[in-house]
């Protein structure tokens, strides 16, 4: 049982991506469900896909395990953001676990005593960025969930 405020973080976090959300499918289980002919398939045109979502989550994984008092946290920038290269299905779902597994690592290993710094580049601390990515996760897990859905429906 998490005994810190960053171990019950890292929990969530992990219960999200993995396995035992209490809304439905966590990540994992859902992208397990996906077949790759329909990660690319958009609803109308301009509409992000599943791939999409799933490089976004990719993103924000990274820009948030590698922020640091050297690393300020990237501005978010909508045309920016979606505008990545694709990464092929296969390996965007492996990048993801790893980067998965290493955000929970470095959830469950930050200082408690740290958690009200504030985060470089924001004007927030620690404790809600790693609280917002928990959210970002169920937030974009719903969009996927939907989204697969409604491909479905269409086909």
């Amino acid at each position: 049982m998490p005994t810190t405020q960053t171990e019950q973080i890292a929990s969530s976090y992990r219960t999200v991506t993995i396995q035992g959300a209490w809304y439905g499918p966590a990540v994992a289980e859902l992208l397990e469900k996906i077949p790759s002919e329909l990660v690319t398939k958009a609803l109308t045109p301009g509409a992000h896909t599943i791939s999409d979502l799933l490089q976004h989550m990719l993103l924000w994984n990274e820009r948030i395990r590698n922020t640091s008092d050297s690393t300020p946290l990237p501005r978010w920038e909508a045309e920016k953001e979606w505008a990545e290269p694709s990464i092929p299905w296969d390996e965007l779902v492996t990048r993801w676990k790893q980067s998965r597994d290493q955000l929970e690592e470095r959830i469950r290993n930050f200082p408690d005593q740290d958690l009200p710094k504030q985060v470089p580049g924001r004007d927030y601390p620690y404790e809600k960025l790693f609280r917002g990515a928990v959210q970002h996760v169920i937030y974009h897990s719903g969009q996927i969930a939907m989204l697969l859905s409604m491909i479905r429906l269409h086909s």
